[in-house]
Order: C-alpha cells, then structure tokens, then sequence
C-alpha cells in the first residue's frame, strides 16, 4: 500500500541505530506515524523538525503496519523562527497537543487547515500571533467536543454585558449572573468576543489560563495524559513578556 500527502511534523523519536518513528499530522490521513531513515543526513535532518511542512510518502504491506516514510519539504518553518524562543515554544506547543488530542488515522481538515495558518501566523506576525495561538486552543476544544459556549449567560440567557466564564461548565456568565460567586469564575477576556479588542498582557495570561484549565479538565486529565512541558513553557515565557495589542 501506497499513499501520498501533504502534512506537517509533530514529533521525531529513535527507533533504532539506523531509523526513526516519525510523526506527522497528514491532510489525507490525519495523525500518522512511520519509519524513516537516513535521519542523519544534513539535508533531511532539518526538514524533519515540528512545525515543518512537508509531503510524506508513505509505503507499508498493510495498513495496520507502521510502514515507511519518505520526506519531500514544503516549508522549514521552524527555521524561521530559531531566534525568537517564544514563537518556537509555541510551534512545539501546537504539535505536542495535536500529537494528544487528534485520532490516529483520521482525517481531519479543519484543524489541519487551522494548524497551517497558525503556524504561518507565527512566523510572520510580531505579537498578534499569541492572540490567533489562544483562538486555535479554543477552536480545538470545540473540534474535540469541549467547546466553550460564549454565546449567553448561563444564568440569565443574557446576551449582553458577558464578564465570567464559568469553570464547571464553560459558559459565559454576566456580572448580574455571577451575583456573589464572581470570585469562583474566570474573567472573561473581552477578546474573547472580539479579537480587535485591544489587549493587555494580564488579559493574555488569563485567556492563556483559562484555554489551559479546560484542556486539562475535559481532556487531558480525563485520559490520563500529561499536559505537554511545551506548553507549560510557553506560558511561563509569555508570563514573561510585554505584550500589549
């Protein structure tokens, strides 16, 4: 069996002296491992980094089997974005909870799509990239079926004058909703509603947190998984940071 597909990568792991598992987020066949080798090669060592993209060809008798794969690049995105650290955690970041939260296997446009715009964004934009990050983790939650509902006050169907979001059940609360219990809700970052609306850097660190709680609380933590150590550094270094847009 034989297939062809434009994808990007998520992971490279040893297999052996001689080969890798490469893993890949495919257009055509979503979340996909296989062998490659000649690894050590200086062309193919930097095509093979997360976040690149690329078109894999993959071979295998069956396909259950592990296979093979071989690279052609597209875009060494990662390369572009060596000198700032923080653009380069978040490139490792989107790969680690792709690599978590996709279905081996199974297509997927949408985030494939999503992904790749992401990514350019990234490269190319000087801070409104950490916006678009935080509206790709949220847009991910509804693809997996936690979405947050935003639409209206979970207490009151308001649809006006949205301040909190609630922990237990992702939906917005407004000031009059949350009564005495605001201290127990997340802030509602306005950018929420409208990403043009200027943002500050506590406003940032607080969407970070909030896309953070509910990835952990509906997925990760539901199935065991550790939360990536690439993402915990990314926040750290936006914790860091000046961000004002």
């Amino acid at each position: 069996m034989r297939w062809t597909s434009k994808s990007f990568i998520l992971d490279l792991k040893r297999y052996n002296d001689r080969s890798y598992i490469l893993e890949a987020f495919t257009y055509e066949n979503g979340r996909h491992k296989g062998l490659i080798r000649g690894i050590h090669s200086k062309n193919l060592r930097g095509v093979v980094e997360p976040g690149n993209e690329v078109v894999l060809h993959w071979s295998g008798r069956l396909e259950t089997h592990l296979g093979n794969f071989s690279v052609e690049p597209i875009r060494s995105w990662s390369s572009l974005v060596l000198e700032n650290k923080e653009k380069l955690m978040a490139m490792s970041s989107l790969c680690s909870i792709i690599s978590a939260t996709m279905a081996e296997k199974q297509q997927n446009i949408s985030i494939y799509n999503s992904s790749i715009e992401l990514i350019k964004k990234i490269v190319d934009e000087k801070q409104s990239w950490i916006k678009n990050y935080i509206f790709w983790e949220l847009n991910l939650l509804s693809e997996i079926g936690y979405g947050l509902d935003l639409s209206e006050c979970a207490v009151t169907n308001n649809k006006d004058d949205l301040k909190y979001i609630s922990p237990s059940s992702g939906r917005a609360v407004t000031k009059v909703g949350a009564g005495n219990y605001k201290d127990k809700l997340f802030e509602l970052p306005e950018f929420f509603l409208d990403i043009e609306h200027q943002s500050q850097h506590k406003d940032i660190i607080n969407a970070i947190n909030i896309t953070e709680y509910f990835l952990k609380k509906r997925f990760y933590e539901p199935n065991n998984l550790n939360f990536p150590q690439s993402r915990n550094r990314l926040k750290e270094a936006l914790n860091k940071i000046n961000y004002e847009n």
